[in-house]
Order: C-alpha cells, then sequence, then structure tokens
C-alpha cells in the first residue's frame, strides 16, 4: 500500500501528517501504521503519526497517535502543525480545529503560529512519586510536573518510571523544570507512548501554569526545550496560548506492507 504524507516539526516535536481532506474518516488501521512509520530505522521515524480530516465543525479535525500505537488526546505541536496545513488549504489566518480535547483555534502570525489550549486545572498538587514533587494538571491531556533546582537528566532515568507509575491512573507525560527568571524557564520532557522527545506544547503550558499557580512565573514565559523556544501566555480569562515555529520537512509516500 502506498500512503502519501507530510513530514512537519514544531522545536523538533515532528509527525508524520496524513491530509485525507475532503474524507471525514479513514479505515487505515492507524494504531498499526502509527508504529510502523514512525519507527527511526525501518519507517520514516516521528514521535507521532497525525491525520488530518474534512470536519462539519470546524476547519480541520486532527487525529493523533503516538508512535507506540496509543491514541493522544492533544499535542500542542501537532496541532501548530496542523493549523500550517489547514491555513495552506483554506487561506485562512484564523482557524478551528476539532481535536479529542474539544474544538481549538489556531492564529497564524509572521514568524509563528498560535494556538489556545483552553484552561489547564490541577488534579493533585504537591505529590511525591518515586521521591520526586511534583503537580498533576490536565491540559487535554495529563501531565506531570516537576521543578527541579538543577537539569541534570532527570527526564532519563525517572522519565520511563514515573510515566507508567500505579500512583496515577493512567500513563502520563513528564516534565522536569527549572526556571531562570519568571519570564524564562527550561524544560525536558517525557512523553507519554513516545519517549524522550525534542519539545512538548502542552507539557510547555502546564510547567507555565504549574509555575503561575505557585507564585514563580508571570503571565508571558518563554520556555526553552532541547529542539527550540516556545512561548506561552496566559489571557485574562484563563485561556492558555501556545506560539512557536512550524516547519514542513519534506514530502514522501511510505511503502506500508501490511
Amino acid at each position: 500500500m502506498l500512503i502519501p504524507f507530510c513530514k512537519l516539526e514544531a522545536q523538533g516535536n515532528d509527525f508524520v501528517i496524513l491530509e485525507l481532506i475532503p474524507a471525514s474518516n479513514t479505515r487505515l488501521p492507524l494504531n498499526l501504521l502509527a508504529k510502523d512509520i514512525c519507527k527511526v530505522h525501518q519507517g520514516v521515524g516521528a514521535d507521532g503519526l497525525v491525520i488530518l480530516l474534512a470536519s462539519d465543525s470546524a476547519d480541520g479535525k486532527m487525529i493523533i497517535y503516538n508512535k507506540d500505537g496509543s491514541r493522544a488526546e492533544m499535542c500542542g505541536s501537532a496541532l501548530r502543525c496542523c493549523a500550517y496545513l489547514l491555513s495552506d488549504l483554506t487561506n485562512k489566518k484564523e482557524l478551528k480545529i476539532e481535536t479529542d480535547s474539544g474544538i481549538k483555534t489556531a492564529s497564524i502570525k509572521d514568524k509563528a503560529i498560535q494556538v489556545n489550549l483552553g484552561r489547564p486545572s490541577i488534579i493533585k498538587d504537591n505529590i511525591l512519586v518515586e521521591e520526586v514533587k511534583g503537580t498533576l494538571v490536565e491540559i487535554g491531556n495529563i501531565h506531570f510536573v516537576s521543578y527541579q533546582d538543577v537539569l541534570d537528566g532527570q527526564e532519563l532515568y525517572l522519565g520511563p518510571t514515573l510515566e507508567k507509575h500505579s500512583a496515577f491512573h493512567a500513563p502520563v507525560n513528564v516534565e522536569f523544570v527549572h526556571p531562570l527568571s519568571a519570564t524564562e524557564l527550561e524544560m525536558k520532557v517525557w512523553e507519554k507512548g513516545v519517549g524522550l522527545t525534542q519539545a512538548c506544547g502542552t507539557g510547555a503550558v502546564a510547567s507555565v501554569f504549574t509555575g503561575i499557580i505557585h507564585g514563580i512565573l508571570s503571565n508571558e514565559v518563554k520556555v526553552n526545550m532541547p529542539g527550540g523556544q516556545v512561548l506561552i501566555r496566559k489571557m485574562d480569562t484563563g485561556d492558555f496560548l501556545l506560539e512557536g515555529n512550524v516547519t514542513k520537512v519534506f514530502n514522501g509516500v511510505y511503502k506500508w506492507k501490511i
């Protein structure tokens, strides 16, 4: 089977995207395709597989699968990548995108793409898991955010354990954060169903939200991740905006031996 695709990345968080509009659904076994096409050495290589479909209530619909074949509820980086593609298709600068976590809005700026991820909420604060103190945050998906004095590779030796820890009802994304000032921080991430990634948009929002709640950060913060920088803004409404660059890497056709 030949499957046309494009590959996009946002701060190194990379995705294989199947743009299927005007179709509103697909019969492809997406969980199996995600595991094959996202393999680094045997497939295209990516953090996730994204399907962009037509929507009755928005400019498009985003479905995302992690590289392990599990379905992801939300992804800020993938959302911005879909906004990039939808803007080209529709010639719109303001977009609505349907997701598993509801309809999200996106704006095409001069040098970046901005998405509104809504209002985060704290599920549980100041919890201790494997001697790691953190906050459990929901922002369309679940994050365990831990502020640290020093980032020394915790995501590598603690991320896998925390992701699937029995203290949580389901696997979580894990962020280790170090504030540089009230307006800038460093963040490292271990994503559920993916592992070590260069960036995480929802993780950046969850980390800034946690810092604001704890009186550490202001309402506008630069987040530095291994793959690049994003800007997070808290609105007066309580909604959080995520802004950062998106790059189209290449187009291709995947020969899938299903």
